[in-house]
């Protein structure tokens, strides 16, 4: 990637990140060149939004890929998909809450492995369960039906639904995500 357009990319994560205005001019003024420059790199502002999520995900991909003392790793990965959501609140809803172009489609995406993300969670549910963890089911499906009720329960949080108490919504969640892991676990798996 050129420097002038990581520079860009930088501003537009940063200020994505703040929730300040993402726009081409603004931009331009923040790094004192011309918007025309920034056409140079970014044909419009979807462009650069498309860019700037794709660097979310990536960050995405980093939180739901740490290590976790949890002996129920599917549990792991949605808990860092909640630290995600909390501490970057904003690339989360640019992420998952805004209508965009050229977003990957469920089931044909997934399936084929377009979402790295969605990946990590997957591959967590795949080897619950081969070893007896969770029920045998269609690894693809199931992995949905966490992934949107971990992305649910965030949304509402989001808007405002369960009041701005981070640490409560957290004990909610936990709860919540614990109470739907047990629905689809294997009756007396290894633990």
């Amino acid at each position: 990637m050129s420097e002038p357009r990581k520079k860009i990319l930088l501003a537009a994560t940063r200020r994505a990140r703040e929730g300040a205005d993402v726009s081409l001019r603004s931009i331009a003024t923040e790094l004192n060149v011309t918007p025309m420059s920034i056409y140079r790199h970014f044909t419009d502002k979807e462009a650069l939004l498309a860019t700037v999520v794709d660097s979310g995900f990536q960050l995405l991909t980093e939180y739901l890929t740490r290590r976790t003392g949890r002996k129920r790793r599917v549990l792991g990965v949605i808990g860092h998909f909640l630290d995600f959501a909390l501490e970057e609140p904003r690339l989360y809803e640019l992420m998952f809450l805004q209508r965009r172009k050229n977003v990957r489609i469920f089931p044909r995406d997934f399936a084929a492995h377009r979402s790295i993300a969605f990946d990590v969670l997957r591959n967590a549910v795949i080897e619950e369960m081969a070893d007896g963890r969770m029920r045998r089911d269609n690894d693809l499906e199931t992995t949905l039906t966490i992934w949107a009720h971990a992305h649910g329960l965030i949304s509402m949080f989001t808007l405002g639904r369960f009041g701005d108490d981070q640490a409560a919504f957290r004990r909610l969640y936990d709860r919540s995500m614990q109470r739907l892991y047990r629905g689809i676990a294997q009756p007396g798996g290894t633990r």
